[in-house]
């Protein structure tokens, strides 16, 4: 447990600095375009700017499962949003669907709406 623990704490501070990073250098797409990754997650937060995470970008911190093509394994970590107008209408706690624009710095939430709960097995 206090490995997974840690391993989470690593995994989100390493977000947290490539955000920082890199969050200088994006550019907020075009209504028009298609996300390049799609997934689903439970919203752990909702951060505009300023925030701890970002001095100057919105940033949503999410519980997303595997994502096809990008990520093999579910894990919290935060990403940066194209817009604060993602965020109306939902919370933490939020079961959502959500679009990734590839960029040349880092992965932008460009699409983030309600999604049903996953149905329980």
């Amino acid at each position: 447990m206090a490995v997974l623990v840690t391993r989470r704490r690593i995994v989100l501070l390493a977000a947290s600095l490539l955000i920082a990073l890199s969050a200088e250098a994006l550019q907020s797409p075009g209504s028009t375009s298609k996300p390049d990754y799609q997934g689903t997650a439970v919203i752990v937060g909702l951060h505009p700017p300023p925030s701890a995470l970002h001095p100057t970008r919105p940033v949503v911190v999410l519980h997303h499962e595997p994502i096809v093509g990008l990520m093999d394994e579910k894990m919290e970590m935060p990403f940066i949003a194209a817009s604060t107008e993602l965020f109306k209408g939902l919370k933490p706690g939020d079961h959502v669907e959500f679009g990734l624009k590839n960029t040349p710095d880092a992965l932008l939430v460009i699409d983030l709406h309600p999604a049903p709960p996953p149905r329980r097995r």
